[in-house]
């Protein structure tokens, strides 16, 4: 009798875990963004199209992912891929012809595009880092957006003159002067303030082109330090290629708040965004914290060859809420 009980209780928690668990979902196979390598390429290049598989069901699976350029097509099998795996696969095109073209990735279940520009043979490199003169400037549209928050939403305009040089530890910068009208209102992220910032002077590192240093005047921090300062490390910064990677570190220093977050870069791809200046081709860069892949705390879309700075940014972190900054006008020397 007890042999039978003991049966009974295993079969019927059996059958509980079962029904708690449910049938395992099926195989789905999603992609993330295609990227294009070499960004520029030309005549006779050949280009690599990548893209990263992933199995979102719960159940192992094949997959057939296919490529089309140009009407041209070439397909690929990943095999045996496991539930919540990914896997990436590469494509190589032969750059026959000038021209703009579209590389198009699919799975069964979805489809990533990417526009990319094949140039004549024989164009010249760019040499060097595009230059910055004294005088440049850039006018941003300027966004936050902060529900629930004390300061919801607030806009202003933001402009930045190049007013020379000054090096950040030993790396040759240039040095810009930013004015906001009105002040910006932000909320802070780690404090119980509400924030007015009038001016902020960023220092642009000549050779990489991004961000070294940034110094705002906050009103109500008269007199105390409030400065966003990046370490950063390897090979970063210009010039930019789809996939390139680098790591670093931000310190945040305002008034008692002092904090060092440890940061990953990664050029996304070739964009071309249009803001209220225009439409222009952008490097996507993108900045998560280490160990959080993914979740952005700062997005900045470069263009290096017309306006030589950033055309739209999207801050995160910095504030409680986050800020969108988009180009409205500009002016560059040659």
């Amino acid at each position: 009798m007890k042999r039978v009980f003991g049966v009974m209780i295993v079969l019927l928690l059996a059958v509980s875990f079962l029904a708690a668990c449910g049938e395992a979902t099926p195989a789905e196979f999603t992609l993330s963004s295609v990227t294009v390598s070499p960004s520029a390429p030309v005549v006779n290049d050949t280009v690599t199209i990548s893209a990263t598989v992933t199995n979102v069901g719960e159940q192992s699976g094949d997959c057939a992912v296919s490529l089309t350029v140009d009407g041209a097509t070439d397909s690929k099998s990943v095999s045996a891929l496991a539930g919540g795996a990914s896997s990436s696969v590469s494509f190589s095109y032969d750059a026959t012809t000038a021209g703009d073209y579209t590389a198009t990735v699919s799975t069964p279940d979805d489809s990533k595009s990417k526009s990319f520009t094949v140039s004549e043979e024989g164009a010249p490199p760019v040499e060097g880092a595009p230059t910055q003169s004294v005088g440049d400037y850039w006018v941003m549209e300027c966004s936050y957006a902060n529900p629930g928050g004390k300061t919801e939403q607030d806009t202003c305009e933001l402009t930045v003159t190049v007013v020379g040089e000054e090096a950040v530890g030993d790396e040759a910068c240039y040095k810009s002067a930013g004015v906001f009208e009105p002040a910006a209102t932000r909320d802070a992220a780690d404090m119980p303030l509400t924030l007015h910032i009038e001016t902020a002077d960023i220092w642009t590192s000549k050779d990489a082109l991004v961000y070294l240093k940034l110094s705002s005047a906050i009103s109500e921090l008269p007199g105390l330090p409030s400065t966003v300062t990046w370490t950063l490390a390897g090979d970063y910064g210009y010039p930019f290629e789809v996939g390139k990677t680098w790591s670093g570190s931000v310190r945040v220093v305002a008034g008692v708040l002092d904090e060092i977050t440890d940061l990953e870069f990664e050029v996304l791809g070739v964009e071309s965004i249009t803001v209220p200046a225009g439409t222009f081709d952008c490097y996507h860069l993108v900045v998560s914290e280490s160990g959080k892949p993914g979740t952005y705390v700062n997005e900045y879309w470069i263009n290096t060859t017309t306006v030589k700075s950033v055309v739209k940014e999207v801050e995160a972190a910095l504030w409680a809420g986050v800020e969108t900054r988009e180009l409205t006008s500009y002016s560059v020397a040659p």
